[in-house]
């Protein structure tokens, strides 16, 4: 049963993504030069707003978070995201890549699947799982195996082709999603690993349908340049959001202008520079409440990316935060959080 809980790239852009520095963390920031703003708005629903939400920086969360029940079948023959062949006969302890197969396992009903997470999660479902681990490229592959999950599902082809490959040559069943593709499309793939391949595209119509109508909300909103930064990039390291992500979806549904994918970077990119940053002159700075909560409030965001106080929106209090599931995570809040941030950008508009 279901419940229903422009742009021609510009000098600023061209500063942005050939400013290829490494994250500049250590640089220093304080919130002097912000004016003084209206109390934060909270725009809906479920979630609570952070504790350590600045003075004038929205709070926006979605509710009626879709979901449907399924059960497995398998096993099922399926192509994954990287163009691998593979048959999954065992789905009873999955090993998820992120956040985002997390929360689409949820969606259909499937949480308590998901075996192991990374220790960098946000979800509650990843946090809930019964074995966390780390990844890098200095850790490789080893671990995840000795943790004798039965499927690993990677999110990123990228970064997981070659561990999933690594997997099978173990004898473990594993897939990867194509992270470039849309919300909808990931869930459909996952959904498609386990031969649920009709709940998974009963869940991504409703999610579809959220983003549609997040879009008739924001039809007057004009155009709007918003850059997503997040604590949560490779090896904790602070990043911009591009393409590939939830952030993008929910830009492109809400017809706005995502500078991290119009700079043409992918996923939680480290491919920018401060000075890069400041250049693109975003109206509205976008973040998870996690990523607030990993910095500290608004001194260590400050210290995270020292211009953006002095971008147009910094100098606005235009700041929207929002839960880590509808912003951040590609899967079943996306909709929802599409629907809240329109109406933030509307009541937060000057």
């Amino acid at each position: 049963m279901r419940t229903r809980s422009r742009l021609v790239p510009s000098l600023a852009v061209a500063a942005l993504a050939l400013g290829l520095a490494a994250c500049s963390s250590d640089g220093g920031g304080t919130s002097e030069g912000v004016p003084d703003a209206a109390a934060s708005v909270d725009v809906a629903a479920d979630a609570a707003a952070p504790e350590n939400l600045p003075d004038g920086w929205t709070f926006a969360a979605g509710s009626d978070v879709p979901s449907v029940e399924a059960e497995p079948a398998l096993p099922v023959d399926v192509v994954d995201g990287t163009g691998t062949e593979v048959t999954v006969s065992d789905a009873s302890k999955i090993i998820v890549g992120g956040d985002d197969v997390a929360e689409i396992l949820g969606g259909l009903g499937l949480a308590d699947l998901v075996y192991a997470a990374p220790t960098n999660s946000a979800s509650e479902i990843s946090l809930s799982a019964p074995e966390q681990y780390e990844f890098s490229q200095e850790t490789g592959t080893e671990g995840l195996l000795s943790l004798d999950g039965t499927l690993f599902i990677g999110n990123n082809t990228a970064r997981h082709g070659d561990v999933a490959e690594q997997f099978r040559k173990a004898g473990v069943d594993a897939v990867v999603v194509d992270d470039q593709q849309s919300t909808g499309d990931k869930i459909r793939a996952v959904a498609s690993y386990l031969g649920v391949d009709e709940a998974g595209e009963e869940l991504a119509a409703d999610v579809d349908a959220q983003l549609a109508e997040a879009s008739e909300t924001a039809a007057g909103l004009g155009d709007l340049r918003v850059l997503q930064v997040t604590s949560s990039g490779a090896g904790g390291a602070n990043a911009v959001v591009g393409t590939g992500t939830a952030g993008a979806d929910v830009a492109e549904a809400l017809g706005v202008t995502s500078v991290g994918v119009e700079a043409k970077l992918r996923g939680f990119s480290r491919d920018y520079s401060d000075e890069g940053l400041l250049s693109t002159e975003p109206d509205v700075l976008l973040l998870g409440s996690a990523d607030l909560e990993e910095w500290g409030g608004l001194e260590g965001f400050a210290a995270a990316f020292p211009t953006l106080l002095d971008t147009p929106a910094g100098q606005s209090n235009r700041v929207i935060v929002m839960p880590d599931d509808q912003i951040k995570v590609s899967g079943p809040a996306s909709g929802a959080g599409a629907l809240a941030l329109a109406q933030a950008l509307a009541e937060t508009a000057e």
